[in-house]
């Protein structure tokens, strides 16, 4: 899996996925981020089977614990939209909010796995921000909300859920007007053993803008590199899966932990290839000698 940076905005040549129809295992409006790129960079056409449970491999507000990992639960996904469309071509991403190793605090991690089933191969890409649309905060009356949460409204939605839960805990999402959620916090605080309320932000992507953002994003990542093919195969889904570290200090040349080229490789055949990045040499500031 490689973790995306900006790359060249023309598309590679190449590609035999045009005027493929890939099944998008979503509920909650993705292809509306996918289509574009994928008509665009592939000449490729996305179908959404109807009333898609994918709620079934986890949801953020807990009602259903997500089992195993963030690439299991998308390719959990890609499959049933395959099985419910009767393709053999599927889309499907997964997000994780939190803390995310190298970010240095809480982040936003999304994966989008395309999975052929003719081909057997899966093309897996992610990216990592710390960009999280809010935090989460217990009140016990709506006028505890933080400004920071309201001014989100209506474009990023907000969930309120029962602190503690008992026979008439609630979960309230998709909350956009301030109307709706006074009358959501004030149902929450009623059925809390403690008399309170959780109020955050609905991470769903429908809901959600700066996750859409990043959606949009790796759809075209992801298309351009469908369109590559191995140079050994010719099997689609040639790209970046790694790096190597070792990007010498412009100063002394000492090697630093910056990658000092990336890893390309077939998710078929295996054929790998190395490729220098640019710049070719790193900021003295990131030299373990001249920075120690």
């Amino acid at each position: 899996m490689a973790w995306t940076r900006p790359r060249d905005p023309s598309p590679p040549p190449g590609g035999c996925y045009r005027g493929a129809v890939v099944a998008v295992g979503t509920r909650h409006g993705k292809e509306r981020q996918f289509s574009h790129p994928f008509s665009a960079i592939l000449g490729a056409r996305l179908v959404t089977p109807p009333d898609l449970d994918t709620d079934r491999f986890g949801t953020f507000t807990g009602e259903r614990a997500r089992l195993g990992t963030a690439v299991q639960a998308a390719r959990a996904k890609a499959h049933l939209a395959i099985d419910r469309a009767g393709l053999p071509l599927a889309l499907a991403s997964e997000a994780s909010y939190g803390p995310l190793p190298g970010i240095g605090g809480s982040g936003h991690e999304e994966i989008l796995l395309f999975c052929d089933t003719v081909r057997g191969i899966e093309v897996l890409e992610g990216h990592r921000s710390a960009e999280i649309p809010g935090t989460t905060h217990e009140v016990s009356q709506h006028r505890e909300i933080p400004p920071s949460l309201l001014a989100g409204l209506p474009g990023q939605a907000l969930i309120v859920r029962s602190a503690q839960s008992g026979p008439g805990g609630v979960v309230v999402k998709g909350i956009t007007e301030v109307s709706g959620l006074r009358a959501a916090v004030e149902k929450a605080v009623a059925g809390s053993a403690d008399g309170r309320a959780v109020v955050a932000p609905d991470l769903r992507a429908h809901v959600n803008p700066s996750r859409r953002r990043v959606l949009r994003h790796l759809a075209t990542v992801m298309a351009r590199r469908l369109a590559t093919l191995c140079p050994a195969c010719a099997t689609p889904g040639f790209g970046r899966v790694g790096t190597a570290p070792g990007l010498p200090c412009g100063l002394c040349a000492t090697p630093t932990p910056l990658a000092r080229s990336e890893i390309h490789a077939c998710c078929r055949c295996g054929f790998s290839e190395s490729r220098p990045v640019q710049p070719a040499s790193a900021d003295p500031a990131h030299c373990p000698l001249c920075n120690p």
